[in-house]
């Protein structure tokens, strides 16, 4: 019995339920960012469905192309298919499974274009970032930025069925943010990624060079969250809690550009990222 709860527990790693909860919260923030009269609870069931299938699907993906990369790291490797690598080929089963429902629930539930940019963020992920450039490129975190910033917008268009400005604005923010939040995470892990041989900005130009880099795009992420005020996307109260939330976060960046051998304040710009964008998404829920 301990056994099978062992092998269920490693299984569900390989979806990466953190990921996948972050990601929930985001669809569920752009969910009710959209205008909508009344909540359709029937719609947002559907829309959370299929877009857990469809991340849990390139995180299985993402598991199974990072095998030789993942062995290498500390961190990664006691992972499930590291250690039983005979299990790989039902990780692509249930990958290519958990893909093809969320195609279904996506078009026989909630609408096309929500179906196209769940496609579209897996192929980024899983193609353009995990498959290719995090093995030859620095900017591999603009393109998964992409796929990062694609679940606000599958829980808007869900409702709205049709991109505008507001869902651009949106989109920007979430890359903006995921990129800042992805350099806080090559940071930590900087030791990993030079053992495993994958470029990164930390490694071929600096921590420096990244955290300044962090800096300059929580200033584009605060001028988004401006201009979501300008244009009356959120109210005076709700305006002020996020730029609070956001100078803070700016002021850790800047503390860790004067002291860049604390390693605590690599993590707590890591940590910081997370809370103020849970924030966020609480706030476009209640907003509403």
């Amino acid at each position: 019995m301990l056994n099978i709860l062992l092998i269920m527990n490693n299984y569900i790693k390989l979806i990466k339920p953190r990921i996948i909860f972050v990601n929930l919260i985001a669809v569920l923030g752009g969910f009710y960012f959209s205008k909508f009269e009344k909540c359709n609870f029937s719609l947002l069931f559907f829309t959370l469905l299929g877009t857990f299938f469809i991340i849990s699907s390139g995180c299985i993906f993402n598991n199974i192309i990072d095998i030789d990369i993942d062995k290498k790291m500390y961190r990664t490797k006691k992972r499930l298919l590291i250690i039983s690598n005979h299990l790989i080929f039902y990780s692509k089963f249930f990958g290519c499974l958990f893909f093809v429902l969320s195609i279904f629930i996506f078009l026989n539930k909630v609408n096309l274009l929500s179906c196209l940019l769940s496609i579209i963020g897996f192929f980024f992920y899983v193609i353009i970032y995990s498959y290719y450039l995090k093995r030859t490129s620095i900017y591999d975190i603009f393109f998964g930025s992409i796929s990062g910033a694609i679940p606000p917008l599958i829980g808007y268009c869900a409702i709205s069925n049709y991109i505008d400005l507001k869902c651009i604005l949106l989109f920007l923010l979430f890359i903006f943010w995921q990129i800042a939040h992805s350099y806080s995470i090559l940071i930590i892990n900087n030791t990993d990624y030079q053992i495993a041989n994958i470029p990164t900005i930390v490694i071929k130009k600096g921590k420096l060079i990244t955290i300044k880099n962090i800096i300059f795009y929580i200033f584009l992420f605060i001028i988004i969250i401006i201009l979501f005020y300008i244009f009356h996307y959120i109210n005076i109260i709700y305006f002020l809690i996020l730029l609070f939330f956001s100078f803070i976060w700016l002021f850790i960046s800047y503390i860790y550009f004067l002291l860049l051998n604390y390693y605590n304040f690599s993590r707590l710009l890591f940590y910081w990222s997370i809370i103020i964008m849970i924030i966020f998404n609480i706030i476009l829920i209640i907003n509403h």
